[in-house]
């Protein structure tokens, strides 16, 4: 399956725990988690948020970001993303990303920089570092914060400084997939004494609430239960045709929004589990490399994989290439043989499209070409050595 996720009998001890907890007790936790990611980002003032994208938020409403102003986005990123921040009255412009790397880069950057920009977004894709020296320095020089989605990247590092550290303030995510999972949340991290008082004004005042984690879990530990079971090869082959995909992705993403609340306090359950995550996040990230070396290594000439070292040294995410021929094909044929392909457009999006842009080729052609392909700790060398040759088996014209 393209997704599994680590989960054992701590996890059960932190929810039966997190459940008991009072809302002081609760706090307690969330605290000593923030003060260890802090530790961990080099120092900056850290608070868990409800998901990354409340943490853009609070980002955005601290740094005065309102209607009509321009953001700088990336050209590949999450269409959701896009809808978000129109919807609040904001106009995004995507920049071009490099087709090796799938990120913006300071030319790029530079280019779509108008007189009513008031931001720059950086993301560091699948956990990649893009080129963010380079871009601090384009929004440097035009006064303008730079903002790092680091929604895939905790734990990746820029010549051995913490990725989030480079701009007025980062967003993190704690989605069930990511390098730091816990069960739904975010985090933002930022030196701003006035990004500080912002946020801290409006999550000072959330409800408290173990539930909304609580069910998060409990889907997942259903959805491990579906992804380890003999009938899943079948069940995958049915729910993930071309015809069909479309509206299971959007029944999937549906069902996690509403487990998704804006409203309610990060809590001691997400708080003891994300402080477990942190502890074995290097080693983590060492063996996920690895094993992404390798897999890059054995692919067949007609995929090119991400360029992730470019950069600087990535966190474990998706394992995406590009693939030159038939997708649909590909897709059909890998899941025939028992490799989970998934859904077509589950990577990234081609936002520019959405925003009436037609100058981003680069965007268009990583999504046209994006293929993710199975790697998490649950594929050992011998899965390793059997998704190579599938992807060789099914690729040959």
């Amino acid at each position: 399956p393209r997704r599994r996720i680590d989960l054992g009998r701590a996890d059960i001890g932190d929810l039966l725990g997190g459940i008991g907890d009072s809302p002081d007790a609760a706090a307690a936790q969330v605290r000593a988690f923030e003060h260890q990611a802090s530790a961990m980002l080099g120092g900056l003032w850290v608070r868990a948020t409800a998901s990354g994208r409340d943490a853009l938020d609070l980002i955005l409403d601290g740094l005065g970001i309102g209607v009509g102003d321009e953001l700088v986005v990336p050209a590949y990123t999450l269409g959701e993303l896009i809808v978000r921040l129109q919807g609040r009255g904001l106009r995004p412009v995507a920049a071009d990303v490099d087709v090796d790397t799938f990120a913006v880069t300071p030319q790029s950057v530079a280019r779509a920089i108008t007189a009513r920009t008031r931001a720059v977004v950086a993301l560091h894709v699948f956990g990649a570092p893009c080129d963010i020296r380079g871009i601090a320095a384009v929004a440097a020089h035009h006064g303008l914060p730079l903002i790092e989605d680091c929604a895939h990247a905790f734990g990746a590092c820029i010549d051995g400084r913490p990725a989030g550290s480079f701009g007025a303030a980062a967003l993190f995510s704690l989605e069930v997939a990511k390098p730091v999972a816990a069960f739904g949340g975010g985090l933002l991290a930022t030196a701003s004494s006035e990004l500080q008082a912002a946020a801290a004004a409006h999550l000072d005042r959330r409800r408290y609430s173990p539930w909304p984690a609580a069910r998060k879990m409990l889907m997942k530990c259903l959805e491990e239960f579906a992804v380890r079971s003999p009938a899943y090869g079948l069940a995958a082959r049915m729910m993930f045709r071309e015809q069909k995909g479309g509206g299971f992705e959007q029944f999937y993403r549906g069902l996690h929004d509403r487990v998704r609340p804006a409203d309610v306090a990060f809590s001691g359950f997400q708080a003891r589990r994300g402080l477990r995550r942190l502890a074995g996040l290097a080693q983590r990230n060492r063996h996920l490399n690895l094993l992404w070396g390798e897999l890059a290594a054995g692919l067949p000439p007609e995929f090119a994989a991400q360029a992730r070292a470019r950069c600087g040294e990535p966190a474990a995410y998706n394992f995406v290439a590009r693939y030159s021929g038939d997708l649909p094909r590909l897709r059909r044929r890998a899941q025939a043989r028992g490799l989970d392909r998934g859904l077509p457009g589950e990577v990234l999006d081609d936002v520019a499209p959405m925003l009436g842009q037609t100058d981003c080729p680069g965007a268009a052609q990583v999504f046209a070409e994006a293929v993710a392909i199975p790697l998490h700790l649950g594929i050992d060398a011998a899965r390793l050595r059997r998704m190579g040759e599938i992807l060789a088996a099914v690729s040959r014209p």
